[in-house]
């Protein structure tokens, strides 16, 4: 699956809805974070959305407009996460983060591509 979701509601209710069907599935999302500032303002909103999830993936945040910014990044928001969820990595750029999920997925599990980015390109790369 993917979805648009890129802010914190967005993710819990999105999350909350998949909970609600897939009751009895390992749900794994790949999230990729919009924008440095968006990030690093609402970080700890960030790092308190996937409670519905199983195993969190976060992917590089897709600058869009913006510079780099060093005080943010994807290991940042996964460490921050990871004081609120126990299976939580940075997946690293989208071939490692593909590689892992064909290393470790299995029959029954969900896996939601989650951002405003190009992330839904690991999403279409498992399905090939």
């Amino acid at each position: 699956y993917d979805d648009y979701a890129h802010h914190p509601t967005e993710i819990k209710a999105t999350l909350q809805g998949f909970r609600a069907k897939y009751t009895d599935n390992r749900i794994r999302v790949v999230f990729q974070p919009h924008l440095y500032s968006r990030t690093k303002l609402l970080l700890n909103d960030f790092a308190q959305s996937f409670g519905d999830a199983d195993e969190v993936v976060v992917a590089p945040i897709y600058a869009a407009r913006e510079k780099l910014d060093p005080e943010i990044s994807a290991e940042i928001l996964a460490k921050e996460t990871a004081k609120h969820h126990p299976d939580v990595r940075a997946g690293g750029d989208f071939a490692l983060i593909e590689k892992y999920l064909r290393d470790t997925i299995a029959a029954n599990d969900i896996v939601i591509t989650m951002g405003a980015g190009d992330v839904f390109k690991a999403g279409e790369a498992l399905l090939k």
